[in-house]
């Protein structure tokens, strides 16, 4: 009976192993060739990851693939293609075509200069659930302008956390600290890359401010299964600059000195 017992798990085991099947593949730019950095692949319901700087990536499905499950692809400055998942594990390649247009139309605005990839300083930031933000003011150029994507490097040793996203206005007198909130709906994105850019795509959504300043933040919802002793959840970027934050949801604004994290965000 002893050795039942024994069997039964590891069975359960195999046959679980059985059920998962690791996708992985390349986004491609289909006139030059080149990798797509930073590209949108989105599977299942919320899931979701970002190409690596190879335009790489990788993801495990947790059971067998079925008929219609697809891939939505996307891209700044390209098509968004949708493509069958089982057509992945053959090539590997993906490729978006250039919309043209867009590009001309596309500014980019960062908290950093340089480049992200050198980023190494580590904002600690382990408030969870409890309404804390972290985020950064950009001077913008103008009042109205519609928004394509917010980008935030982050490093964390969990499987999944999950972060919302904060568009503020910003006070034009006083401390000129961040006030109302600008999305009128809940933006929130699971974050399963470890290290990297985390993308959220607001599909050029539009946005009215009072001044032209803007407060991008991000709130840290609750992170899901570690293996390590020791978990974190950091922030990153490098250089001098001011962060804005407040621990929790009924606290003060403050402002942080010395480092700010790294935030991206592409506008037109």
């Amino acid at each position: 009976m002893r050795k039942y017992c024994l069997l039964f798990p590891l069975l359960v085991c195999f046959f679980a192993g059985l059920a998962q099947q690791k996708i992985s593949g390349r986004v491609l730019d289909k006139e030059t060739g080149d990798a797509i950095s930073f590209a949108s692949v989105v599977y299942g319901k919320g899931q979701g990851i970002i190409t690596d700087t190879a335009g790489k990536f990788s993801f495990t499905l947790r059971r067998q693939i079925r008929q219609n499950d697809s891939l939505q692809v996307s891209a700044i400055g390209f098509r968004t293609e949708k493509i069958s998942i089982k057509d992945v594990p053959g090539s590997g390649n993906i490729q978006l075509t250039q919309t043209g247009q867009l590009l001309q139309q596309v500014k980019v605005f960062a908290s950093l200069k340089g480049d992200y990839r050198r980023f190494g300083y580590y904002r600690g930031w382990n408030v969870k659930n409890e309404g804390g933000e972290i985020g950064y003011i950009f001077e913008l150029p103008r009042k109205k302008f519609q928004l394509g994507l917010v980008q935030v490097k982050i490093n964390h040793n969990y499987d999944t956390c999950w972060l919302k996203l904060h568009l503020r206005d910003v006070a034009a007198g006083g401390l000129g600290l961040p006030e109302n909130e600008v999305l009128k709906s809940e933006t929130v994105l699971p974050a399963t890359i470890q290290y990297g850019l985390v993308e959220f795509d607001l599909g050029w959504r539009h946005i009215s401010l009072p001044t032209s300043r803007l407060y991008v933040g991000f709130e840290l919802l609750r992170c899901g299964c570690s293996q390590s002793a020791a978990p974190s959840f950091f922030f990153m970027g490098n250089e001098e600059g001011q962060n804005f934050y407040k621990e929790t949801e009924k606290e003060v604004w403050k402002r942080s000195g010395d480092y700010t994290i790294y935030i991206r965000m592409l506008v037109k």
